[in-house]
């Protein structure tokens, strides 16, 4: 089977990309290879951030297909953020705690809660192109006043998602995974690619 790699520390992210891509891929870190994955996310859109993470990568002359993405949580009434800030809103080593912390102090006495998660891939295999291929999904929720769920990570506590009437951290790996902005961008993915 052919190796894949998946280009983040993050291990709430590596298990989603293990349900989508395992039946296609043999799932391979940055750890594995003994790679230090630490890439500055200095750009200002999704887009350039997963590109930044998979030029990183491609740069290491691997020889297989690498997959990374950018996402990020985005409020309407503050003014979409956090954002590409997301992973960092509280602060460079903030906990995901501090970071909803942060977005319930920010929305209080706020009636809009509206928000949406957003995840742009950013995906190589010299099988399909010769530069990267990007893929973007969304879904629209909006922000509880308090957590609810013990499931996901990141947001997911707070992100309620109103057509299962659940928050992302009550629904199931399964549920999730039909219909989290991840999801989406796998989809788009797939399709594009005929997986």
């Amino acid at each position: 089977m052919q190796n894949v790699l998946i280009g983040t520390n993050n291990k709430g992210k590596l298990k989603e990309y293990k349900f989508f891509l395992s039946g296609f891929f043999n799932i391979i870190t940055p750890a594995d290879l003994g790679i230090d994955f630490n890439v500055a996310e200095t750009g200002t859109t999704y887009e350039e951030n997963s590109l930044l993470k998979l030029e990183f990568l491609r740069s290491k002359n691997l020889n297989m297909a690498i997959l990374c993405d950018d996402s990020g949580l985005e409020i309407e009434s503050l003014n979409s953020e956090p954002g590409v800030f997301s992973a960092r809103y509280a602060g460079e080593d903030c906990s995901d705690k501090d970071n909803i912390n942060k977005v319930l102090a920010n929305l209080k006495g706020k009636k809009d809660r509206k928000a949406k998660f957003v995840c742009v891939i950013s995906f190589f295999w010299d099988k399909f192109s010769s530069y990267p291929k990007l893929f973007r999904g969304e879904c629209h929720g909006s922000i509880l006043e308090n957590e609810s769920g013990d499931s996901g990570f990141g947001y997911d506590p707070i992100f309620y998602y109103e057509n299962l009437s659940k928050t992302f951290a009550n629904l199931s790996e399964d549920e999730k995974n039909k219909v989290s902005h991840r999801a989406m961008a796998m989809k788009e993915m797939f399709s594009i690619l005929n997986f």
